[in-house]
């Protein structure tokens, strides 16, 4: 798969299909095909197959496959879960359903569900949101109590197609056919864990249909991976390599530097710098020695100050990253700090933890910046860069990453359970990662990987997706045969060289 569409996009081609002859009706009628033939693949002359028909055009899409069954031999009986279709379309296909296939009311028809040998929702299309209501809900118990195969038309109802939000009862199916492409929010959590294996399928609309729509989204995956990596000439020696100086780590945050630290080293960067205070470098220099080290100007409570950004910017003439924040603490000096290295870098730089919260207050000083600038936040992070709440972020993650990196002229690591990289009107999705993620430390390395590539050469938005990559799938590889309850940051630094050693030799 190379492209995914978000559900406005979905609509503009279905739309725009009309151009080059492909009617609405049309695209039902080849939806229905395709659903059929699933259906019928996994059905024999005796199954009891049960489509589950809404009042929209997924609906449709069910009745029409309805008959399209029956014209094979199968009994399908469909059960109407909203009332009798209402669009256009789909008034039209109930209208035109074969008087062999049974019809019954939800009310009726619990049972009826429960015993199903085959099982196709076609209730909620790509226009639900929020809760499933109260007088379906016992259709969904039905659906949940039911041992058969299960099969979801376009996408499980219940699942938000914008967002992945998806409720608890939503139907849980074990395939989902979805159409021309896969939705975003099939892909995204918690719906993914309701969509089984997501089957797309062609359905007549002209790719040229797709010509005009931004964002490209594009499934960041192995073979993208292998193509980001940064090439490694024979003869490389530890400058060609790049150098990362990162702006890191308080008297209270000590541990935040060291991981991004070691993450960066171990992905690969020539020479890794950190300006850091002095009781940081203390704890750090006795057991990595793999860094140099400088000391910082701090305050009384050991947090550095503005004055330390002259120093700072005459270190990355020589160097190829500016890393700023992990550990950093937010002071009224590392705000003045933050603003300071943004405005006057010349280098490219990666803005994580504290460093976000210290730019957020000044956040403009992004149209002053010099050169590039990636942004790694997660989902309250980004909440405080555009102004709004967690809330808004959540229901549209992508749009508010979008718009901040189109505002600003940066790319933004939105980060998550699964992962956007936004920038210059492109989107990877990164949906590698585990649970052994959830704890103190992740955001650190991963701040550092992307760095350590930006720093080799890598452009900001490949650097940040294939960070994503290489933190979530090194996570996964750390959690093979153990519990991910027990991984913690440096089990992962450890794994990295082995991730890397397979992404390298990938077949």
């Amino acid at each position: 798969m190379d492209r995914i569409l978000t559900v406005e996009q979905m609509t503009f081609c279905e739309h725009e299909a009309e151009k080059y002859g492909v009617s609405l009706a049309q695209l039902m009628d080849n939806a229905a095909a395709q659903l059929a033939e699933v259906i019928a693949s996994n059905s024999s002359a005796s199954s009891k197959i049960v489509l589950l028909i809404g009042k929209g055009n997924n609906g449709g899409d069910g009745l029409v496959a309805a008959n399209l069954l029956a014209e094979q031999g199968l009994k399908p009986a469909v059960v109407l879960c909203c009332g009798e279709p209402d669009t256009d379309l789909s008034s039209a296909a109930y209208a035109r359903l074969d008087k062999s296939v049974e019809v019954l009311k939800a009310e009726n028809a619990l049972d009826f569900i429960k015993g199903a040998d085959v099982l196709v929702d076609c209730i909620f299309g790509t226009g639900f949101h929020g809760s499933l209501r109260e007088n379906i809900l016992p259709v969904f118990r039905a659906c949940k109590n039911c041992d058969g195969m299960k099969i979801a038309c376009d996408l499980p109802s219940g699942v938000n197609a914008r967002n992945g939000q998806a409720d608890k009862l939503s139907f849980k199916a074990d395939v989902t056919v979805t159409f021309h492409r896969g939705k975003l929010g099939l892909y995204l959590q918690p719906a993914v864990d309701f969509c089984g294996e997501i089957l797309v399928k062609d359905i007549g609309i002209d790719e040229r249909c797709e010509n005009t729509l931004y964002p490209v989204i594009t499934p960041f995956d192995v073979t993208k991976a292998r193509a980001a990596l940064p090439f490694r000439p024979a003869d490389g020696h530890k400058g060609t390599f790049g150098k990362v100086v990162s702006v890191a780590g308080s008297e209270s945050y000590i541990g935040a530097a060291g991981l991004s630290a070691m993450a960066a080293m171990r992905t690969g960067v020539g020479l890794f710098e950190l300006c850091t205070a002095k009781s940081v470098v203390n704890s750090l220099s006795a057991g990595m020695y793999e860094c140099t080290y400088s000391a910082m100007k701090t305050d009384k409570d050991g947090f550095m100050v503005a004055e330390n950004a002259e120093a700072i910017l005459k270190k990355c003439e020589k160097a190829s990253c500016l890393l700023i924040g992990c550990g950093l603490g937010h002071t009224a000096q590392t705000e003045k700090l933050v603003a300071e290295l943004i405005e006057n870098a010349e280098i490219p730089i990666v803005l994580d933890a504290d460093g976000i919260n210290s730019l957020c207050p000044n956040i403009d000083v992004l149209l002053k910046k010099k050169s590039t600038v990636i942004l790694t936040p997660h989902p309250a992070e980004l909440a405080r860069l555009c102004g709004v709440t967690v809330g808004e972020v959540m229901s549209d993650r992508l749009g508010s990453a979008y718009r901040l990196s189109e505002k600003y002229g940066v790319t933004v690591l939105a980060k998550s359970a699964d992962t956007f990289a936004v920038g210059g009107g492109k989107v990877y999705l990164c949906t590698e990662g585990t649970t052994a993620l959830a704890k103190g430390g992740s955001g650190d390395m991963l701040a550092g990987i992307v760095s350590s590539y930006v720093a080799q050469g890598c452009n900001a938005l490949d650097a940040a997706a294939l960070g994503s990559f290489t933190l979530g799938s090194t996570a996964l590889l750390a959690g093979y045969k153990r519990s991910e309850r027990g991984i913690i940051a440096r089990d992962v630094i450890d794994a990295l060289p082995r991730f890397l050693y397979d992404l390298e030799n990938a077949d």
